[in-house]
This record gives C-alpha cells, structure tokens and sequence, in this order.
C-alpha cells in the first residue's frame, strides 16, 4: 500500500510539474509569437479542434504526460550497478525517442528533415546543459559530504 502512494505522489507531482512547464512555455511562446490570443501549442495542433478550450484541454493532458514520462526516466539514474556513462546514454535515448513521440502527436515537430534536425539539435543541447548542470551539482553534494566526513 506505501509504494502504491509512493507512486500516485509521484505520478500527480510529475503531472503537475510538466503542466506548469508545458503551460509556462506556451505563454511564452504565444507573447513571442506576437499573437493577440492564447494558443496553448502550435497551431498545426490547435486547428485539430473544434475550439481553443478543446485544444487546451488536449494540451494540457499531453503536458501532464510528458511531465511523468521524464519524471519517471530519471529514475535511471538510480541504478546504482549502472555506470554513469550507460545510464546517461539510456537516459537521453528513452528521453528522445518519448519526446519525439509526443511531440510528433502534439505538432510540436513535422518529419521534414529541416524541422526535425532542429529539434534533435535543440534537444540535445537542452539534455546536455541540464545533464552538465545535475552533474555539477551532485559533484558538489559528495565533496560537501566528503569534507564533512573528513572533519570527524
């Protein structure tokens, strides 16, 4: 029953999480867009509905997935018999390939090969510079540890 709520947290904190950022980039990128009116995605996806609500909606559940989809890839890294290197290469593949898929659904990217180069491209360097940020941080944590173990 504990690793029952233990998930449910878990899935309503990741849900929660990748709406806020899914909502957060939207409104960035409809002010960005110089548009007069929210659109919660591209318009490619908007004009798959009836109304903008139904496709808030959509937009909302497909950011609520992706949220949970990479809050529960990083669990990888709690592996502890995995080399940094093999769960860092699982890690960016299962992220990619996921995110490719929802974002293929979502309209977010088209398969010409212009389109789809940019994303891989912007992907890439967006895992890299939040990989290069978690690496440093956790670096810091274990020499913190580190001293404090020396000072005993």
């Amino acid at each position: 029953m504990k690793n029952i709520k233990r998930f449910i947290n878990y899935l309503f904190t990741f849900a929660t999480e990748g709406i806020f950022i899914g909502l957060m980039i939207s409104i960035f990128c409809s002010y960005a867009s110089h548009s007069a009116v929210y659109v919660p995605s591209s318009p490619s996806f908007s004009t798959n509905f009836s109304n903008l609500l139904n496709a808030f909606t959509a937009s909302i559940i497909l950011w609520a997935v992706t949220g949970i989809f990479f809050g529960f890839g990083s669990f990888i890294f709690t592996i502890n018999h995995w080399s940094l290197l093999k769960k860092t290469v699982i890690n960016f593949f299962t992220y990619y390939f996921g995110f490719v898929f929802l974002a293929l659904l979502a309209g977010w990217v088209s398969l010409d090969l212009i389109n789809f180069t940019k994303f891989t491209v912007i992907f890439v360097i967006i895992y890299l510079i939040c990989w290069y940020y978690n690496y440093h941080k956790i670096a810091k944590e274990i020499a913190n540890i580190n001293h404090k173990i020396k000072k005993e």
